[in-house]
Order: structure tokens, then sequence, then C-alpha cells
């Protein structure tokens, strides 16, 4: 049995280069925009290719720019195979909720939730405006791939879910702890 290759990043590059050849500040505008499902820092993404290359996924050319050499990438065969691979393989899920606020939240006690409701209100806050910065996107943006827009509609729904959430914790840090009831989900 094949190992799914979770590697989001290098997926990613594997993607945009699909599209055309790019050097690299070209290749980090473009992951921008996929920033909203996998965030990419601008460190990162110099050695994912020079291993992408390593792996014979990638290889560049140079060419002159105002001067200066700079690297173009671009696909190689053995690189498309890889991403159709990755594209079209399942991916491993089961119930996992990596989520360190997540976290944060279900060991909050009477005690820390007074202090804690700060950073919540304020990540509440957050989550109210990237969700309508990303909703605004979403209707002006009419060149949109469509299967990213699909993404981006579940991204949205993601983010309202976890509005709810927030506004459920602080709900429940206002009512006393003899009120705050919670259900076995084998009951």
């Amino acid at each position: 049995m094949r190992k799914v290759n979770l590697m989001p990043l290098r997926h990613t590059l594997l993607g945009l280069l699909h599209c055309q050849p790019m050097h690299g500040y070209r290749l980090r505008q473009h992951a921008k925009e996929y920033s909203w499902i996998y965030p990419m820092t601008n460190a990162s993404i110099y050695p994912a290719l020079h291993g992408l290359e390593g792996d014979g996924f990638i290889s560049h050319h140079s060419e002159i720019h105002n001067g200066r050499a700079r690297k173009v990438y671009e696909i190689t065969d053995s690189g498309r195979a890889e991403l159709r691979s990755w594209l079209i393989d399942p991916t491993p899920h089961g119930m996992t909720f990596r989520d360190h606020m997540l976290l944060k939240i279900a060991m909050q006690t009477d005690d820390t939730i007074r202090y804690a409701r700060l950073w919540i209100e304020e990540a509440l806050l957050d989550l109210r405006k990237e969700y309508e910065h990303y909703r605004n996107e979403l209707e002006a943006d009419e060149s949109l791939a469509r299967y990213t827009r699909v993404a981006m509609q579940y991204g949205l729904e993601m983010v309202e879910l976890r509005v709810r959430f927030f506004e459920q914790v602080l709900e429940t840090a206002r009512q006393p702890s003899s009120s705050v009831h919670v259900q076995s989900m084998t009951a």
C-alpha cells in the first residue's frame, strides 16, 4: 500500500508550477492566494523548492532580469506524476481536532476562563473580520477557478462555525458553573 505524502506546501508549489514556470518571488505571490487554507511563509518556500529539486520534481534555469540572475522553476515529468498522485490519492482522515485554541478552551477552568476571555473575544473579532474579508473576496473575484471557489465556500462555512463556537464559549463563560451541563456522546 502506498503511503500518502501529506506535505501541502510542496504539493502547492508543484500545483502552481504545473500551471506555468515561475521564479521564487512570483511563486510566493501566487502561494498567498492559498494562505487561507495552508499558511506558507517566505522562509519555508525556498527550502521546499530546494527539496523538490533534489527529489527531481522540479528543475530550474537562470534568466537575467534587470541585470540580476534569478532561478525560474518548472515542474518535471516526475513532479507532474507526484502532483497527480497526491491529487487523486485519498487523504487519510479521522476524527482529529489539531487546533491549539480548541485545546486551550477544552482545558479551561472557571478560574482561568476569566482571564482567557480577553483573547477569546479578540479571536472572535479577528474571525469576524476574516470572514468578511474572504466573503467579499469570493463575491468580488469572478476569475476564481471553480474548485477554488468551492473550497473557499467551505472555508467560509468553517470560519462561520468557528465564530459560533467562540460565541458559545463566551456565553458558557457567562453562566454560573452549576448551570453548565455536558452531555455524553454515548448517552
